[in-house]
């Protein structure tokens, strides 16, 4: 009875502090960077998906999807699902007044209010700015309260959106600019990449620089010149992380981000030659010719302890549009620890791992440098060539992997290495090296030992192996399609007398047949 009464007496005390004033129209007209789903649109009119239950009602981000659905009918609902949400009059402490769900309101509310708003009777119009306005004024309380880098990122771009829409000066505005450049300064690398190698959390923090970049535009004599340059390199950086298909490389959660998404956010950033060769401080390797594309995960500068994959030097294979090798996925909105740590795995990649052991600790005890990095381009070729330390506690071993893509012949070269650096540990058994092969590509074993991979569309790629211990495997791949059966090719390596041979390399080699 007491916690109640302290929240609703919290909850008055904190609206009194929120007084603002009337507001009849908006001052500035915004226009959405995003486009909805019709479908989902047409669905919700037809009840077949409910906002209040279906949906994040709070976020109102369903709203671009009636938006897109485009009926009188559509701008109708919305209005009513607009007004019967204000008119609630949640309180202030609840979840509907989280920083992330208020941000997300007031910004899809104001970039599309043209749309459904200024078509509703000014009765609903000034109640819609009074629930904006008020809801901005919460948010510069909160921002004050913020310990979180992303939620003051959320928060200040809620501020801009919603005083851009109601004064005409926006107070503070180059404190709030400044306060942004710092906050994005801990979450992004020099090359443009998260932090955390996501690629989720790259794009959506990018889809946050790229909405408050569009009304900092429309506002007089701002200067925002550096906003401007971290958009641009984070997008770059995203664009390099698209592959030929138009979806994300899989590394680190990318398959689960929509090919929509994906097109949207890019196409609103421009630059579409400008893709790095090798980020170092994030950690890929983008190599390419005409028609082939190998990704690779490189690591990050940092101790990779603390990556949630243990994908060190695995790699992704296009050829044309067409994936050939790749990682395995990702579990969308899985809870099972277990599941995640199997995908999480190095066998879940297109790389080396020795005795079934990742290179890197997923508990994070164990660390993992990377190092040697080198990288050279020539007329020829692309030639990159790096190193882990993953298994030296373990078994006294360096890995060292060596791509190498041809300019001027459909072919690619690939050399790993196991170098003894240390008499410590056990003695290793054996590696693998795994190339987990796309759905849909048959795989002929051939008589001198190699593999063929027969693409449906008529090409085909042969790998082969100095060492002869070649075989294929049944496997399962997560793709956006859902589980479908895959096949992936193993190359074993012995490696029990490493500590007298001090290294023990295997050369592979994947041919365009014509």
């Amino acid at each position: 009875m007491l916690n109640s009464l302290n929240w609703i007496t919290n909850n008055y005390f904190l609206k009194q502090k929120l007084s603002v004033p009337e507001f009849n129209s908006p001052i500035r007209k915004l226009t959405d960077s995003w486009q909805g789903i019709a479908v989902n649109g047409q669905n919700i009119l037809k009840g077949n998906i409910t906002p209040k239950t279906s949906l994040d009602f709070n976020k109102f981000e369903f709203l671009r999807d009636l938006k897109s659905e485009g009926s009188i009918k559509a701008r109708t609902l919305t209005r009513s699902l607009v007004e019967g949400w204000i008119d609630e009059d949640y309180n202030l402490l609840s979840k509907e007044f989280r920083s992330e769900a208020i941000v997300s309101r007031i910004t899809s509310w104001g970039f599309n209010y043209s749309w459904f708003a200024e078509s509703g009777k000014l009765h609903f119009q000034k109640k819609l700015l009074h629930s904006i306005a008020l809801q901005t004024k919460y948010l510069e309380l909160k921002l004050t309260n913020s310990k979180t880098h992303l939620e003051k990122i959320i928060i200040i771009k809620g501020i801009i959106v919603g005083k851009s829409i109601l004064y005409k000066e926006i107070e503070n505005i180059y404190g709030l600019l400044d306060l942004l450049e710092d906050e994005i300064q801990f979450l992004i690398n020099p090359d443009g990449g998260h932090k955390t190698r996501s690629p989720v959390l790259q794009i959506e923090l990018l889809r946050h620089l790229i909405e408050i970049r569009s009304v900092v535009a429309i506002l007089k004599n701002i200067d925002a010149q550096n906003l401007n340059k971290k958009t641009i390199k984070m997008g770059q950086f995203c664009r390099s992380f698209q592959m030929p298909n138009g979806f994300f490389s899989w590394f680190h959660g990318g398959s689960i981000v929509s090919q929509d998404m994906i097109k949207q956010t890019l196409g609103r950033i421009g630059y579409k030659n400008n893709v790095f060769n090798i980020a170092e401080d994030t950690g890929f390797c983008r190599i390419s010719n005409i028609n082939s594309l190998m990704f690779i995960d490189i690591g990050s500068k940092e101790n990779t302890s603390d990556d949630t994959k243990a994908s060190l030097f695995a790699f992704e294979f296009f050829y044309q549009k067409h994936k050939l090798i790749s990682n395995l996925g990702e579990i969308v909105n899985s809870k099972l620890r277990h599941a995640k740590n199997s995908l999480a795995s190095s066998a879940a990649h297109s790389t080396l791992n020795i005795d079934d052991r990742n290179n890197i600790d997923l508990s994070g005890v164990r660390k993992t440098k990377v190092f040697n990095i080198k990288y050279g381009k020539t007329k020829d070729g692309n030639l990159l060539d790096v190193t882990h330390s993953g298994y030296e506690l373990i078994y006294g071993v360096f890995h060292r992997r060596q791509i190498y893509v041809a300019q001027k012949k459909p072919e690619i070269i690939g050399r790993d290495e196991i170098i003894n650096v240390e008499n410590i540990g056990s003695i290793p058994k054996s590696a693998n090296i795994r190339f987990h092969v796309y759905p849909g590509i048959k795989l002929i074993e051939t008589r001198d030992g190699s593999i063929l991979l027969n693409h449906k569309k008529g090409f085909v790629w042969k790998l082969s192996a100095e060492n002869q211990n070649i075989s294929t495997q049944d496997s399962v791949m997560f793709t956006p399609k859902g589980l479908l059966p895959c096949k992936q090719i193993v190359i074993n390596v012995k490696l029990d007398k490493i500590r007298a041979y001090k290294t023990i390399a295997c050369n592979w080699l994947f041919q365009l047949q014509k």
